[in-house]
């Protein structure tokens, strides 16, 4: 599955490019804002859920080996660089440099909560990536900074592009009958590497053809026309109002305590009803942009608004 944007009919993909780098924006705020690892799994499910909004969960999940190996990789590196924490569950050896080893219960779970806050980032990401359009964000961004902004939007097409280059080559390889998946994870590896340059030959010649199909549509010899403006409607005040009440939400967890989470030295987390809540508030605010989105599909009155 090749994580890319492929415009859709619903109300998520009709967003103003604002909104959505808004809300997704907050998203990844809260997530850097809060080390309450349930608070990262509260966003990850309203990421879910606008994906499913969106109809894109599939392409994205296919994140999750992304966010399994950075998880994986925190959880083992930090218990080995970390000695804080009062429940040791292992002692090593002394090292000149490094001291003595010995991996402690609050370092797993430190590194386990920091997976999971990369994850949140990720995949919020991912709802990016898959949702918003990479030409609209270009358009909103004429006359002001333009160049700059069609470099962006052009890598954002970029890796999409490229994985789907790589796995045409190695179809044809495989169809010639060339045993890419024999043996070791060195020699796989080295099968490999022909590949590299014949992606980048592809590539090459692919920035060459962009460069002249620019050329040809008189890119940068006057000034820019736009075909349609975007205008904000209802969806784009509920993708708005959204945003603000993840932040706000967080905000005022974090300023009263109610989202606080300690690894070190030992593990603690504020319990309550309020707490439950305000974990829950990032959920809640995606499920109702995800009905208002269900909803835009039978509703005429909703699709005019938009």
């Amino acid at each position: 599955m090749i994580p890319a944007y492929r415009r859709k009919e619903n109300l998520i993909h009709r967003l103003h490019p604002v909104s959505m780098l808004t809300l997704v924006l907050a998203m990844m705020v809260v997530a850097l804002m809060t080390d309450s690892p349930f608070a990262q799994i509260a966003l990850i499910a309203a990421a879910a859920l606008l994906a499913l909004a969106a109809e894109v969960l599939r392409e994205w999940f296919s994140w999750w080996k992304v966010c399994a190996v950075v998880g994986l990789a925190t959880m083992i590196i930090n218990p080995l660089v970390s000695r804080e924490g009062v429940h040791v569950l292992w002692r090593g050896p002394h090292l000149p440099v490094f001291g003595g080893l010995k991996v402690t219960a609050e370092a797993i779970a430190y590194g386990a909560g920091m997976g999971l806050r990369l994850a949140a980032v990720i995949w919020a990401f991912a709802l990016l990536t898959l949702a918003v359009d990479p030409d609209g964000v270009l358009g909103m961004l004429r006359g002001r900074g333009s160049r700059s902004a069609l470099v962006s939007a052009l890598s954002l097409k970029m890796v999409p592009t490229t994985m789907r280059d790589a796995r045409g080559l190695l179809d044809a390889q495989r169809s010639r009958g060339l045993a890419l998946d024999e043996g070791g994870w060195w020699a796989v590896l080295k099968s490999r590497m022909p590949l590299v340059k014949k992606a980048l030959a592809t590539s090459l010649d692919r920035g060459m053809g962009l460069a002249e199909a620019m050329e040809s549509r008189a890119y940068g010899s006057g000034k820019r026309t736009s075909y349609a403006r975007r205008r904000f409607g209802v969806g784009d005040a509920a993708a708005l109002a959204t945003a603000a009440l993840m932040l706000a939400a967080f905000a005022v967890g974090l300023a009263t305590g109610k989202l606080s989470f300690t690894y070190y030295p030992a593990l603690s987390a504020a319990r309550g009803a309020w707490t439950a809540v305000l974990v829950l508030v990032p959920v809640m605010a995606a499920a109702l942009l995800a009905a208002l989105s269900w909803s835009w599909r039978r509703s005429n009155w909703l699709r005019s608004r938009t």
